[in-house]
């Protein structure tokens, strides 16, 4: 027996075959069915957009239903309907405003370039080793050059000899 394939959308099973698959996803009861998912999941802004802008539907007024329904191209919604929708946009917006609000002020890159320099300038008139060594490899003197302890006056006079020569 082969695979059988199930739809979400319109929760049925058939065989896993490509032109059955494909016969199903064009049919118009899938569609519609996908569409009315995908409705549901869009935010209230962009469908009082989208709605704002078609007419409403002559025959869902008259009959209170479409054929079409997901994919008609004309409004569904009622002017009340249409009303709570403008509501809940308003509301969205307005808890976004009070958050960005609520957001603490972000300093000027002048101010902060300003409190940078003025604390790096008070701390570079101290100067502190880059380097630290453990207390039971100071004591010895058997290390060789590259873990020997370094110190200040090392750095003071250096002749970098040219490297390739």
């Amino acid at each position: 027996m082969g695979r059988r394939y199930y739809c979400d959308y319109c929760e049925i099973n058939f065989i896993d075959d490509l032109d059955a698959r494909k016969k199903h996803l064009q049919s118009l009861h899938h569609i519609k069915l996908r569409n009315l998912h995908y409705e549901s999941c869009r935010d209230p802004e962009t469908i009082l957009r989208e709605e704002l802008l078609k007419i409403p539907c002559r025959r869902f007024a008259q009959y209170g239903t479409c054929q079409f329904e997901g994919n008609c191209k004309y409004t569904h919604y009622s002017p009340e309907d249409l009303c709570y929708l403008r509501q809940q946009v308003e509301e969205m917006q307005d808890k976004r405003r009070k958050k960005l609000e609520e957001l603490p002020e972000v300093p000027s890159i002048e101010s902060w370039l300003q409190c940078h320099y003025e604390k790096h300038k008070e701390a570079s008139d101290i100067v502190t080793p880059f380097w630290t060594y453990h207390s039971s490899l100071e004591s010895r003197n058997d290390l060789p050059p590259s873990l020997a302890k370094f110190k200040q006056e090392h750095f003071v006079d250096v002749n970098f000899e040219e490297w390739g020569k």
